[in-house]
């Protein structure tokens, strides 16, 4: 008798587990796609569970790295970003970018990537080169009809995608206006910092994570923008001293693109303590330059990791090369996302969305 309610008990409990990990989010998560330029595009848009169109929500767009996916980057590289849009209430968009298969030595290789502009443009007269000719080889795209020697991007028009998908999500839900964020890893960190160049008319903030901006190729906004960029020291792809990268490429040094945007904004020369409270709890070096353009809440922040790699904060390891349920019709053959322990929220989101949340557009 014993055993059987033993075994009874043991039987309730696995049943309360399973349940337990299949509820994964309140919300609604959604795939969607558009033609652009010919294109069929795809994004994923979640919607928190007290979405209603009564209120507006904050809107945060999450860019994917090289090689990564816009399922992966909510799963894997940030650990569950939709878990602190339900959180925070805010409306969480994940644009893919263009893909192929294609081979790297006898071998698929699947090359998802965004076009920042600047890493497939030729050298300008007086600069450096932004790659080595030991270089590692990645496959070319085929829209790409003239390819420089350092080129490894998509050539397609991904500045104007992603302005877009951002037009069309703010027309289509309730989305402040005031509160647009844009934030990226890597290539989507390099791809973040273009943008937010081109257009800060449309954000409240930027995050750039291990940005991979070619060296003396960091640009500037025209107008005021709150800018925070994250990197570690120990990061090998996009190393912070600006030394060859593990592969082959020259990046710019994180405090030289800070700096650059600093000035630009004309924030005040005198570096303070960036005030994020869970960065100070988890050892990142945090220093920031305020009173941009005579504003006193507009900010550049410059984010260090002690040890930290080229991987999301609160991540010891890049991730986010998969797909989940969401895109497995759109890519089929990669592989599956790995279940990340969501028990917990990541910090790494936390100390963002600390940055991002308190700015807000001032002429929305």
């Amino acid at each position: 008798m014993k055993e059987l309610l033993r075994l009874l008990i043991l039987i309730n409990v696995a049943i309360i587990l399973t349940s337990c990990s299949t509820e994964k989010y309140k919300g609604e998560y959604i795939e969607n796609s558009i033609i652009w330029k010919g294109l069929e595009r795809e994004y994923l848009i979640y919607l928190p569970s007290r979405y209603n169109t009564k209120e507006l929500f904050p809107l945060l767009m999450g860019l994917h790295g090289y090689t990564g996916t816009a399922s992966g980057f909510e799963k894997e590289t940030t650990k569950g970003m939709n878990h602190h849009a339900e959180k925070h209430q805010f409306i969480a968009v994940y644009p893919q970018g263009s893909y192929f298969w294609g081979k790297k030595g006898n071998y698929p290789f699947f090359v998802s990537s965004w076009n920042d502009i600047e890493s497939n443009a030729e050298p300008r007269e007086g600069e450096r080169q932004i790659c080595s000719n030991k270089r590692e080889e990645y496959p070319k795209p085929e829209e790409c009809k003239k390819y420089s020697h350092c080129a490894w991007t998509s050539c397609h028009d991904d500045v104007g995608f992603i302005k877009e998908v951002l037009n069309q999500v703010t027309k289509e839900y309730k989305v402040d206006k005031s509160r647009r964020y844009l934030v990226g890893m890597s290539n989507g960190g390099a791809m973040a910092h273009r943008f937010g160049c081109l257009h800060p008319e449309l954000l409240a903030a930027v995050v750039s994570v291990s940005g991979s901006i070619p060296r003396d190729r960091s640009c500037t906004p025209n107008q005021p923008l709150p800018y925070m960029q994250v990197f570690g020291d120990k990061d090998e792809t996009t190393p912070i001293n600006g030394e060859l990268s593990i592969d082959g490429w020259y990046y710019e040094k994180p405090d030289i693109s800070f700096e650059k945007w600093a000035n630009a904004l004309g924030c005040k020369k005198e570096m303070k303590d960036a005030n994020l409270s869970i960065a100070k709890e988890r050892g990142l070096i945090c220093l920031a330059r305020r009173n941009c353009s005579e504003i006193s809440s507009h900010e550049v922040v410059n984010c260090l990791i002690p040890g930290g790699k080229h991987a999301w904060p609160g991540q010891t390891e890049g991730k986010g090369y998969c797909i989940t349920t969401e895109q497995k019709a759109s890519i089929p053959r990669y592989s599956q996302c790995q279940e990340s322990d969501l028990e917990e929220l990541n910090w790494g989101n936390e100390i963002i969305w600390q940055f991002l949340s308190k700015h807000r557009k001032d002429n929305e």
